[in-house]
């Protein structure tokens, strides 16, 4: 089954490259959660477990909040976006049911998104505030850049860590 969803889970990443592509829009493709995205495809491809809970382990606690804040405040999204955005956290979710996500997993979301942030900071434009690294997306005025991007890794680790310890105390429970 994680073959399966991995191969979906791809299909729509590399059908969103092409999307973008065409849009003129490659820069989108570094979001965090498109990166994770691909990240969890790979991971339930291959049955790289630490791959699959850190994709997760994102997806639960940043991108799906996120984009689902997003689009209640009048975002606009692609059908492939959509379908990456609620597949994914759904598949992780399917892959790691019972099981307790490793710390190590942790560590590669931390990774994840630090090396993201930097090459968002590098290769795409400030006006299209891919990952939040220009301007805080909740109208809060953080002066800066060094700021900003404080801001933005402490509400990351919070986030991931606090769903991290919550379905890691639930999958006790369940086993």
């Amino acid at each position: 089954m994680k073959r399966i969803t991995g191969v979906i889970l791809l299909s729509l990443y590399l059908l969103l490259v092409f999307q973008k592509t065409q849009a003129g829009l490659l820069a989108e493709l570094l979001w965090l959660s498109h990166v994770t995205s691909a990240v969890l495809a790979v991971g339930l491809l291959f049955e790289v477990p630490l791959m699959i809970a850190a994709g997760f382990l994102f997806h639960l606690a940043v991108a799906l909040p996120a984009y689902v804040f997003y689009l209640a405040t009048g975002g606009e999204t692609s059908l492939m976006s959509f379908l990456l955005h609620v597949l994914s956290p759904l598949f992780g979710a399917m892959a790691c049911r019972g099981a307790q996500l490793p710390a190590r997993a942790l560590l590669l979301t931390y990774t994840i998104y630090a090396v993201v942030i930097g090459s968002t900071l590098a290769f795409t434009p400030a006006a299209m505030n891919v990952n939040s690294a220009f301007q805080h997306w909740a109208s809060l005025n953080v002066p800066g850049t060094i700021p900003l991007l404080a801001v933005n890794a402490v509400q990351m680790l919070v986030q991931t860590g606090a769903a991290f310890l919550l379905w890691n105390r639930l999958a006790r429970r369940v086993t």
